[in-house]
Parts: structure tokens; sequence; C-alpha cells
């Protein structure tokens, strides 16, 4: 036997007698915001709201700052996700991508949906906009699958703004989101953690939720605080959620409020509503 034939093989059994070695655990830090007509005049703060985002990430000044995902609503035209990805990566120093839909709404008002990621930790799966051939939302929801890279953990996120309307148009399109949970779900049944983020209009006790907590296995609303700001700047309504099933979503950490330093002068310059956030922490894909 030749000396680089008996190396190859003391190396090949070395390599088989070493077990795989799985990912560090590892933070996904994920956000959700709704900007109120971001990119309209006079709501094009980009670089305000990406420090908001990555500065002030966590319940208090004190928080563990940075994340890695947000998700956005009332997006109003192309030009928002790529400057708030620009003014993301100028903030934090590492590099952001963005994804968005096309405008969506039945009338002349129309509103996007935007994600922007860091890309050294968050690789975009797939995006697209959920088909509504019976035409049941104002606004189809955004369905997002992403994989953390640090871990190789796999989600799936449905980006969605409620209808404001009437009470019972609101109450219908809540009553109707059951369908497009399991049809998400069941569209890959390699990833199971599906989480259900945005701004609702409706408070996650409401008896309109029945329809989607009943499914099975059961799915549960993750924050339940004030999240809405009124012209005060006292926080009003608790219209943002994240709705997941724990038994798939094991990576569950911690979800809240972003903290706002100053409510009256951040709804008077950016938002009526302020970001919501989960983390999720995980060492490998558990789907």
């Amino acid at each position: 036997m030749g000396l680089s034939t008996w190396l190859s093989r003391v190396v090949l059994l070395v390599a088989w007698g070493v077990p795989t070695l799985a990912y560090a655990g590892s933070y996904l830090r994920v956000v959700s915001w709704n900007l109120r007509h971001e990119g309209w005049s006079g709501e094009q703060t980009y670089l305000d709201d990406a420090k908001q985002v990555w500065n002030q990430y966590g319940a208090n000044s004190t928080s563990n700052n940075g994340c890695d995902l947000v998700f956005l609503q009332e997006v109003m035209n192309a030009s928002v996700a790529p400057a708030i990805a620009a003014a993301l990566t100028e903030v934090s120093g590492v590099t952001w991508a963005h994804v968005q839909t096309p405008l969506l709404g039945r009338s002349s008002y129309k509103e996007s949906y935007a994600v922007v990621y860091r890309t050294d930790t968050v690789a975009l799966l797939s995006s697209r906009v959920h088909a509504d051939a019976a035409d049941v939302f104002e606004r189809e929801p955004q369905v997002v699958q992403v994989r953390h890279v640090p871990t190789g953990a796999d989600y799936t996120f449905i980006n969605w703004h409620a209808i404001w309307g009437t009470a019972a148009e609101r109450d219908a399109e809540v009553r109707a989101i059951d369908t497009v949970f399991q049809t998400v779900q069941a569209s890959n049944t390699g990833d199971q953690d599906v989480i259900l983020l945005g701004d609702h209009n409706m408070a996650c006790t409401a008896t309109s939720w029945a329809e989607l907590a009943a499914l099975s296995p059961a799915v549960s609303c993750k924050l339940d605080v004030l999240t809405t700001l009124n012209l005060s700047g006292a926080f009003a309504s608790a219209y943002d959620h994240f709705w997941m099933q724990p038994t798939f979503v094991t990576e569950l950490s911690a979800t809240g409020r972003d903290y706002v330093a100053d409510t009256v002068d951040f709804v008077t310059r950016l938002s009526d509503h302020a970001p919501v956030y989960v983390t999720l922490y995980s060492n490998s894909d558990t789907d």
C-alpha cells in the first residue's frame, strides 16, 4: 500500500469517527412595524426608522440592541424598502437587503408589505403574496420563508395588515386568517414553524380569533400589549401581535414592544404604532 493511499484511509477513518458538529446556539431577532404611510410626503424618515429598529430593539433602553429581520406594513411606494435597507446598512455597519410586494388593495388606496434583512444572518428562501381567489382580504398577506444562517433553522412568516373598515369587515378578515395559516403550513411540510405577525387592528382577546386559536396544534397569541399611539403620545390599542403554535415554534424566547424613548416625538415624526419584536433561539432546524 502506498503512503498516499494509507494516509487517505486514515483521514477517512478519522472523519467517520467524528460526529457532525452542531451549530452554536444563536438568537434570531425579528421586528414587525406599521410605519404609517411610509413613503408619502412627510413620512420619509428612513434613517430615523433604521435607528429605531437597530438601536432600540428590546423592551427598555438597556436591552441588547440590534436585530436581524424586519417586517413592515403601510409601505406606500417602491422606494421605501431599498431606502430603509440602505439606512440600516449605514446605522448597523452590516449589509441589509430587501424584498417588497406590489401595491395591494381593492380601491385607489393601496399599500405594500416589505421585508428587510441582514444578509450575514438571514437567507431569504421565498417571498410571495397569498393567493386570495375569493377576495376575502383587502390586502392579501405576504408569506415569507427565511433561514437563520448561524443555526440553519427555517421559519415561515405571514405578514398581514388587516382592514380597518367597519367592525364587521375586521371581524370577517380575522375569522378567515385561520385558512391562510393552514394553507401556508400545508404548502411546506418541511417547515412547520409558521408565525403570523403584523398590524391586525384587533386585540388578540377578541372572539373573532376563535377559528385561528382552535387549529390543531393550538395557535396562541404571544403578544398582548398596547402598541398604537394617540396624538398625545399615550399607548392606546393592542393591535400588533405574534400568533404561533408553541408545539412547533419551540424556539420562542421573548416577545415585546420595542423601547420608544419619546412617544410624543415618535408619533409626531415616525408612526402611530410602536415596533414589536420576537426573539427566537435555536442551535439547529427543529422541523
